[in-house]
C-alpha cells in the first residue's frame, strides 16, 4: 500500500527523465537541433567520463543565439556549471524549499556514482504534490464512502458537500438527490445544522429515528488551521440491535426476578418472603393476608429497612391480581418535570425528545395488576395533587393525549416518614393520605422484634452462602448474643448487609467473634451506650434511687478485676475471658463499656 503522508513524498517520485544528455564538446548548433527535434526543455552536459558537468536549457540557448553569439562553440563554454543538485531520496518539500531559496527552476538528481538519473523542475514539484493529494483524496473518499457509519458533511450555509453510502442506507436519502442542496430541505433542525447554528460540538447523542431505529451521533464544526469554520461533519451509528438486546435483557431480568419470587413463594408459602415469629409482627402479617384478597389501597409504614417492599410482595402474591404485573416505582427518584410522563405515559411527539411512537406510563404497565409506590412521602405537593386526581376519578390522560384511559390497578404505598407530622406541617395532603391509607400496616422496627433475629440470620446466611459460594456450618453463641444485643438502626436491611460483609471476609466455615473483627463490624455491634445499658448488672427500682456511689464503686471494681486478668494473661483476651469465666464476646463489650483499651505493644487475640 502506498504511503499516504504528504510530508513523506520523495524527489524520486516526482522527477522527470524526459531530458537530453550531451557531451561537453558538442557544438551549440548541434545541441539546439537535438533539443528542438526531441522537444527537450533541458539537457545535461557530461564530461568525457560521462560524469555530470553542467546544465543547459532551451531558453538559455535561444537567448544565446538571438544575441548573435557564435554557434560553433562547444556546449561546455555556454552551459551552467555551478549547478545545485539533489538526490532521489530527498524530501520533495526540502527540494522545493532549496529551489525557492536559490531561485532556480530545476535540480539535477544525482545517484551515488555521480550519474544524473533525473531532473526535478518546478513543474515536477507541482505535479508531484498534486498527484499525491489526488491519491490521498481518492483514498480518503474510499474510506469515508465504505465506512459503516453514516457521514454527513455540510458547509456553513447548510449545503451538503458529502453524503456517503452509510448515510443513504440510514436516512433513506440518495446522495444524488441531496448533494449540493440544503440539508434543512430534507432534515429540518438536524444535528449538523445545530452545529452550524451554535458552533458547539455534540458527542454520543442517542436519538430515535422516525422508523423507530436508535442511533448514536457525533457532530463537530470543521475548523481550518487559521480558525475559520467552514462547515460541520456528523457521524451516525445505528445501535438499534444493541438497544433491543438491552431491552430484552431488562425484560429477562424482570422475568428472572418474578420467577425467583414464585420459587421462594412456593418453597416457603405465600408469606415466605417476609419472615417473622414476633407476635406483634405476626399480627401485622395476618392483617396483610386479610386485606390482600381485596382491592383496598394499603399504606405500609415503618422505618427504613424494616421490609416494606417485602410486605408489599406479600399483599401482591396473596391477591387475586397475583398473575398480573407488579410494577414498582420509587417516588423519590422521579424528577418533578418527568412525573406525568413516567406515571401516565405520553403520546407520540408530545414534546421535544419524545419517542415517535409514544410510551406507556406506570399505570398502563400495571394494568390489571398492582402498582407499588415506594417512598410516597417524598412526593412534592403538585405531584400529590395529580396522583390524587387519578385515585379519585379512576382515569388519566397521557401527556399530549385527549382520550381518557381507565385505571385498573391496585395501589400499595409505603413510606418511612411520619405522615401525621407531615400533614400538620402542610407537606402532605390529608385527602391523599386518606385515599392511600384505606388500610394501614405498620411494621415494627427490628429492635422491637429481637426474637426474629435468629431466624432472619439463619435465612440470610443460607442465601448469602449460596450467592457467594461459601459453606457456613454454624455460628458461635457469643456472636448471636452480640447480634441480639444490637439496636439495629438500619433494621433488617442492616442485619443482612452486616452478615454479607462477614460471609465475604470470614476465614473458615464458622462465624466467630474473630470473623466480626476481620469484617470490621465489631465496633458497630459494641456500641458504648448500648452495651453499658445491656451489660451493667440490673438492679431494682428501689436500689436505683439509692446513692450513685454504689454503681461507681461496682464499675470501678469490675474494671480493676478485668485489667488484672488481662495483665496476668499478657493481654490475651481469650485466656482472660476463660480466667474470668465469661464468654469472650462479653469480655469484648465489657472492655468497650468500661473504656479499657488493650495495650498496643503486646500481641493479643
Amino acid at each position: 500500500m502506498p504511503d499516504l503522508r504528504i510530508t513523506d513524498l520523495r524527489v524520486g517520485e516526482a522527477m522527470t527523465q524526459d531530458f537530453g544528455v550531451v557531451d561537453q564538446d558538442t557544438l551549440v548548433d548541434k545541441v539546439m537541433d537535438a533539443m528542438l527535434k526531441n522537444r527537450w526543455e533541458e539537457s545535461v552536459v557530461v564530461d568525457r567520463q560521462g560524469e555530470f558537468l553542467g546544465l543547459i536549457t532551451k531558453e538559455q540557448l535561444v537567448r544565446f543565439i538571438s544575441r548573435g553569439m557564435p554557434q560553433n562553440l562547444p556546449i561546455k563554454e555556454v552551459c551552467s556549471q555551478r549547478v545545485i543538485t539533489t538526490i532521489a531520496d530527498e524530501d520533495l518539500v526540502n527540494a522545493r524549499d532549496v529551489m525557492r531559496r536559490n531561485k532556480v527552476g530545476r535540480l539535477p538528481v544525482i545517484n551515488g556514482a555521480g550519474k544524473v538519473i533525473g531532473l526535478l523542475t518546478a513543474r515536477d514539484v507541482c505535479n508531484g504534490f498534486s498527484s499525491k493529494l489526488e491519491m490521498l483524496g481518492e483514498h480518503m473518499y474510499s474510506v469515508m464512502e465504505n465506512i459503516s457509519e453514516a457521514i454527513q458533511v455540510i458547509d456553513c450555509d447548510g449545503i451538503v458537500n458529502f453524503w456517503n453510502f452509510g448515510a443513504e442506507k440510514l436516512f433513506g436519502i440518495r446522495a444524488a438527490d441531496i448533494m449540493g442542496r440544503n440539508l434543512a430541505d430534507f432534515m429540518p433542525g438536524d444535528l449538523p445544522l445545530q452545529v452550524i447554528s451554535t458552533l458547539e460540538s455534540y458527542y454520543n447523542r442517542m436519538m430515535e429515528l422516525k422508523d423507530g431505529r436508535y442511533v448514536i451521533r457525533n457532530a463537530v464544526p470543521v475548523v481550518f488551521s487559521n480558525g475559520d469554520i467552514i462547515g460541520s461533519v456528523c457521524t451516525s451509528m445505528d445501535v438499534s440491535h444493541t438497544v433491543n438486546l438491552i431491552n430484552k435483557l431488562e425484560k429477562a431480568k424482570v422475568r428472572v426476578r418474578n420467577l425467583e419470587r414464585i420459587i421462594e413463594t412456593q418453597e416457603s408459602g405465600k408469606d415466605g418472603l417476609f419472615y417473622t415469629v414476633n407476635p406483634e409482627t405476626l399480627r401485622v402479617l395476618q392483617q396483610a393476608r386479610r386485606v390482600a384478597a381485596t382491592d383496598a389501597t394499603v399504606l405500609i409504614q415503618g422505618e427504613s429497612g424494616t421490609g416494606k417492599e417485602l410486605m408489599a410482595n406479600v399483599l401482591y402474591h396473596n391477591s387475586k391480581r397475583s398473575q398480573k404485573p407488579f410494577v414498582e416505582i420509587n417516588c423519590s427518584a422521579i424528577p418533578e418535570t418527568l412525573f406525568e410522563s413516567e406515571m401516565f405515559g405520553y403520546e407520540a411527539g408530545s414534546f421535544t425528545g419524545a419517542s415517535k411512537t409514544g410510551k406507556p406510563g406506570k399505570f398502563e404497565l400495571a394494568r390489571g395488576g398492582t402498582l407499588f409506590l415506594d417512598e410516597v412521602g417524598e412526593l412534592p405537593l403538585d405531584m400529590q395533587a395529580k396522583l390524587l386526581r387519578v385515585l379519585q376519578e379512576k382515569t388519566f390522560y397521557r401527556v399530549g393525549g385527549t382520550s381518557p384511559i381507565q385505571s385498573d390497578v391496585r395501589i400499595i404505598a409505603a413510606t418511612n416518614r411520619n405522615m401525621n407530622q407531615m400533614i400538620e406541617e402542610k407537606r402532605f395532603r390529608k385527602d391523599l393520605f386518606y385515599r392511600l391509607s384505606v388500610v394501614g400496616l405498620e411494621i415494627p422496627p427490628l429492635r422491637e422484634r429481637k426474637d426474629d433475629i435468629p431466624g432472619l440470620t439463619q435465612l440470610f446466611i443460607k442465601k448469602l452462602g449460596q450467592e457467594y459460594g461459601r459453606t457456613v456450618q454454624g455460628m458461635q453463641p457469643e456472636v448471636m448474643d452480640l447480634l441480639r444485643s444490637c439496636s439495629w438502626p438500619g433494621n433488617v436491611r442492616q442485619l443482612r448487609n452486616l452478615l454479607e460483609s462477614i460471609i465475604i471476609l470470614m476465614e473458615g466455615n464458622e462465624i466467630t467473634c474473630d470473623s466480626l473483627v476481620e469484617a470490621g463490624v465489631m465496633d458497630l455491634l459494641l456500641d458504648r451506650d448500648r452495651t453499658a445499658q445491656l451489660e451493667v448488672p440490673q438492679v431494682s427500682p428501689e436500689a436505683r434511687q439509692g446513692d450513685r456511689k454504689l454503681d461507681e464503686l461496682m464499675g470501678s471494681t469490675e474494671r480493676e478485676v478485668i485489667l488484672e486478668a488481662l495483665k496476668s494473661c499478657q493481654y490475651n483476651k481469650a485466656q482472660a475471658a476463660q480466667l474470668l469465666g465469661i464468654p469472650r464476646s462479653t469480655l469484648y463489650y465489657k472492655m468497650k463499656a468500661l473504656g479499657i483499651v488493650p495495650r498496643q505493644d503486646i500481641t493479643y487475640t
